[in-house]
């Protein structure tokens, strides 16, 4: 009697391996095997680490399914591999709001779009699509795509002149749901001609005189914001500030000008034709006021190089030293008067004397302890000192202690000049000082001196404490000049 009652609870517990199971329910569905129903509870499968899924390759049964906790998906074994199952986060459509067209609405100016990109999944805006269209009113009124123009950048032609233009975004994304809904700016026009570019505050910085560079200055605008191209210039002259005669000065195109002898008396003036780099490019031709009149720049009347002078036993540089003139000048030199002797040594690169021992400037005026510039200008030419350029000057310890500056014109009788002394001559020590330039221009005397006649520039010197007591000009191979004009 046990063994037939333990028989037939194994065929009772063998039975449902071949039917159907149902739980939570008494009619499991007829197409499956096992019916779970509920109102407030799912199902668990396996969770396992994605090292375990791993594990699981080597025996795994075609169809088994786990969920993968690290990789947050459900996974099925396809006799092969794991196949993704497709589990993932729901995913929304990017959106774009806050639409405008930056710029001028005039032809030839380039609108910008803006708008802002929004994806609730931070996905990135990189497959949004663009339109631009035009309509006859602020309402859409015939609106029209522009094909050509699918950029957030649009350039307004001649077509779009009193037209009304919109910009419309698809917001897009590589990654995620894509795309979302089109949205449009609000209608901006109507367009307008496109205005040519203006130069104001035109004028002139430089110095007016030959050999100096004058530039242009102007200040350059366009009503829609379109950026300078390649504006144009011009220079001219004219015989007054009022224009006479004016002409355009050849090879003149540039921002800047150099001043040249064919301008000396002239008036310079500046004209500049603004160009755009977009839009309505050409502007009008817009120029300075007159500058002038132009100076003629002083020049070296004479030109005494001591480099080439060496030092020795009585040699202190020639005398009467030729220097080299300037045009209109036929004659420029240097003496060393009776009273500067050369008993003593010179030095290397540099003119001078000894024997400067006058207790006074009067007293050496007498004993002719001097050194004379002599100019003569050309027949036909006239000439004018502008100054004493600066030069280096060294005394000996023994040396002088006291110098001036003095003019003469033709025969006449010297004149000291004013502020004109070597300044840091005192005292018993060598010493070196870089003499600054002494002004001539308002010697009146020393102006517009005419041909043939010599004009004379003395430098008077005394003090020296002995005999051999050295004086030197242009010390360390520096140049000697004066300048002036010769016309």
């Amino acid at each position: 009697m046990t063994k037939k009652l333990f028989l037939i609870a194994l065929i009772l517990t063998y039975i449902p391996f071949f039917s159907q199971v149902g739980i939570n329910t008494q009619s499991p569905h007829p197409s499956s095997v096992l019916d779970v129903t509920s109102d407030t509870k799912g199902i668990l499968l396996p969770r396992l680490a994605t090292a375990s899924v791993n594990n699981l390759s080597q025996s795994a049964s075609e169809g088994l399914i786990v969920f993968d906790k690290d990789l947050k998906t459900f996974m099925g074994w396809d006799g092969t591999k794991w196949i993704n199952l497709g589990y993932e986060e729901i995913n929304t459509v990017p959106t774009a709001t806050n639409l405008s067209s930056g710029g001028s609405f005039s032809t030839g100016s380039a609108l910008t779009a803006n708008y802002t990109f929004s994806d609730v999944q931070s996905n990135p805006d990189d497959a949004s699509a663009f339109i631009w269209k035009r309509a006859d009113n602020a309402g859409g009124a015939n609106t029209a795509i522009i094909t050509s123009a699918t950029s957030q950048n649009y350039t307004l032609t001649g077509a779009d002149q009193s037209k009304f233009i919109q910009f419309c975004v698809t917001p897009g994304s590589s990654v995620g749901a894509s795309p979302g809904t089109q949205k449009c700016s609000a209608w901006g026009g109507p367009v307008t001609a496109n205005q040519a570019p203006t130069a104001s505050g035109v004028n002139i910085s430089g110095t007016l005189s030959t050999g100096q560079v004058l530039t242009g200055n102007y200040t350059y605008s366009d009503a829609e914001g379109n950026t300078e191209g390649t504006s144009t210039y011009k220079w001219t002259r004219a015989d007054n500030s009022a224009g006479l005669n004016e002409t355009s000065i050849s090879g003149a195109t540039a921002k800047t000008y150099i001043l040249t002898a064919g301008d000396v008396n002239k008036y310079i003036k500046f004209y500049v034709t603004p160009v755009a780099s977009s839009g309505t490019t050409t502007g009008t031709e817009t120029g300075s006021g007159f500058a002038g009149s132009i100076a003629q720049a002083p020049v070296a009347l004479g030109t005494w190089d001591t480099t080439p002078l060496s030092g020795g036993t009585a040699n202190f540089g020639p005398s009467p030293w030729a220097g080299t003139p300037a045009s209109g000048i036929q004659t420029a030199r240097i003496i060393r008067d009776t009273g500067a002797t050369q008993s003593g040594s010179g030095s290397s690169g540099a003119w001078g004397s000894d024997g400067l021992n006058s207790g006074n400037q009067a007293a050496a005026e007498t004993a002719n302890k001097t050194w004379i510039f002599e100019f003569v200008p050309q027949s036909g030419k006239s000439i004018s000192l502008t100054s004493i350029d600066a030069l280096a000057f060294r005394k000996s310890a023994t040396g002088p202690k006291g110098g001036q500056y003095q003019y003469k014109v033709g025969s006449g009788s010297w004149t000291d000049i004013s502020g004109a002394s070597i300044s840091g001559i005192s005292g018993g020590s060598a010493l070196t000082v870089n003499q600054a330039s002494i002004d001539l221009s308002g010697i009146a005397a020393l102006q517009n001196v005419t041909a043939d006649t010599t004009v004379s520039i003395r430098l008077v010197l005394w003090g020296a404490t002995a005999t051999g007591g050295t004086a030197y000009m242009g010390y360390q191979n520096q140049q000697i000049t004066i300048k002036g004009y010769a016309q």
